[in-house]
């Protein structure tokens, strides 16, 4: 991977961690316990050392792995995984409203335009 790209990962998350201690000093002067996030993903044992890793929303399969402690770890590379993606979600959904902005305020520029040197 790139250096710049891992600096800006640090960076990053230097802000996520920074982010999660103010909001949690937040709760704190207003004298309210943080709301606790409950897991995406739930590991079920089937049996014989083997354990499921459960999707809660959906209630779907996402894989099973010998030994508690490895789904525990699958579980939490899914939930890694998904905040990523969410993340990527709206930093996309972001960009794809900018991009229309300006593509719009563009296609007005070139109607005004079009209009007045057609009228000269």
């Amino acid at each position: 991977m790139n250096q710049t790209i891992r600096q800006k990962q640090a960076v990053l998350q230097v802000l996520r961690d920074r982010i999660s201690m103010s909001t949690s000093e937040m709760y704190q002067m207003i004298g309210r316990e943080e709301p606790v996030r409950e897991p995406r993903f739930n590991v079920v044992p089937l049996g014989k050392n083997k354990f499921d890793v459960v999707e809660r929303s959906t209630g779907l399969s996402r894989g099973a792995r010998d030994g508690h402690g490895m789904a525990c770890e699958y579980a939490k590379q899914l939930e890694k995984n998904a905040d990523f993606f969410e993340e990527v979600r709206v930093t996309t959904s972001r960009f794809g409203r900018i991009l229309l902005r300006w593509t719009i305020g563009v296609a007005v520029m070139l109607v005004v335009f079009a209009y007045f040197g057609a009228k000269q």
